[in-house]
């Protein structure tokens, strides 16, 4: 079964000791908040998650921790890497910036270029889905390539040794959400960053249920400031990956579609089927309006959602009751039409026990 894991970092300062003097505090002061809210998402939806707050995330902290995870991922597994802090620009000495100029994330003791970001990218195997996240300045770009550096500052940097750049095509496929252009800057305020704070809104506590196109642009609705946030796709992006909810682990059905629960009558009783731990994806019908209770028995490790009607994407309710002993259910009132539940992710490493899934009227 496919799996989610996260690389979050959060970088409120800078060691002075690596830059001259310069502490980078300025603009920075709602860093990790950024990062743990994201965190909070992800580890909800079922993501292991690595974070790297201020002295813990140095350039080689940051670089090792994507190159173990491009390690560890296979196809059809989900890696995310949110980055919220300062981004800069730097002269481009290797000849493969159209703007002549490489795009920057600052680690704590030096900065991070976007051909090293890029190179790490190219290790992913084929299949992989990655979804890089960058609340910082001259964001537009950097996955190969907030608050600005001034430019003054910049140039005291340690320099970033460098050699041209071997073009390698990213396997994997990559969607890229960044919190403004390249050459401009992303607002941040004491309780996060203006994008961070934009994305959260929109995902509403996991009642978004669109793609990560449909959060860029609801993003882009709600921002306060004047930035323009960015979505790119990079490698060999499939209608699949774009299509599917935004930061789902689950992949879409099976090419022969989703196993039926049938609903037998609308009296006060149940209709199961037994689940093997192979699919994850169920659909019902309701003829008649009502109140309608859907739960799990056999496994309390699960997070269980129900989108509809008629709708695989329309989130009604997500219910997770895993660590506490009791079945998820979710009850709602449902109108006649089609529903379909989609049990997210398990809890337990094992995740192969048998399960049933029942409709109760």
């Amino acid at each position: 079964m496919a799996k989610g894991h996260a690389l979050l970092v959060g970088l409120k300062s800078v060691d002075p000791t690596c830059y001259n003097g310069w502490d980078g505090t300025g603009g920075c002061w709602g860093c990790e908040l950024d990062a743990d809210n994201m965190e909070r998402t992800l580890k909800s939806l079922g993501y292991d998650t690595k974070m790297l707050k201020t002295a813990d995330a140095t350039r080689n902290s940051i670089l090792s921790s994507i190159y173990r995870a491009a390690d560890n991922l296979l196809a059809d597994d989900i890696f995310v890497f949110y980055y919220s802090g300062h981004g800069g620009q730097q002269p481009d000495l290797s000849g493969d910036e159209l703007d002549g100029k490489d795009e920057t994330l600052v680690a704590y003791d030096r900065e991070v270029i976007d051909d090293k970001i890029h190179y790490a990218l190219t290790r992913f195997k084929a299949g992989v889905r990655m979804v890089m996240i960058s609340d910082s300045c001259n964001s537009g770009t950097n996955y190969r390539g907030a608050m600005t550096v001034p430019v003054n500052e910049q140039a005291i940097f340690r320099p970033v040794a460098r050699t041209p750049r071997e073009e390698v095509d990213i396997k994997a496929q990559l969607i890229h959400l960044a919190g403004c252009r390249d050459g401009f800057t992303s607002a941040g305020y004491q309780h996060g960053g203006a994008f961070t704070i934009a994305l959260c809104e929109a995902w509403q506590d996991g009642a978004f249920a669109g793609t990560y196109k449909n959060l860029h642009e609801k993003i882009c609705e709600l921002i306060r400031s004047s930035q323009k946030p960015q979505y790119n796709e990079y490698g060999p992006v499939t209608d699949d990956f774009r299509s599917q909810k935004a930061f789902a682990v689950i992949l879409a059905p099976p090419v022969e579609g989703p196993v039926e629960l049938q609903v037998i009558d609308l009296a006060p009783r149940e209709a199961a089927i037994t689940h093997p731990g192979q699919k994850d994806y169920y659909k019902f019908t309701v003829d008649e309006d009502g109140r309608y209770t859907v739960e799990t028995e056999g496994r309390t490790d699960l997070v269980m959602a129900l989108y509809g009607p008629d709708s695989e994407t329309k989130l009604i309710a997500r219910d997770d009751d895993s660590g506490t002993g009791w079945n998820p259910r979710i009850a709602a009132d449902l109108s006649a039409g089609t529903y379909y539940v989609r049990v997210e992710h398990y809890n337990s490493q094992s995740g192969t026990g048998a399960y049933s899934i029942k409709t109760v009227k």
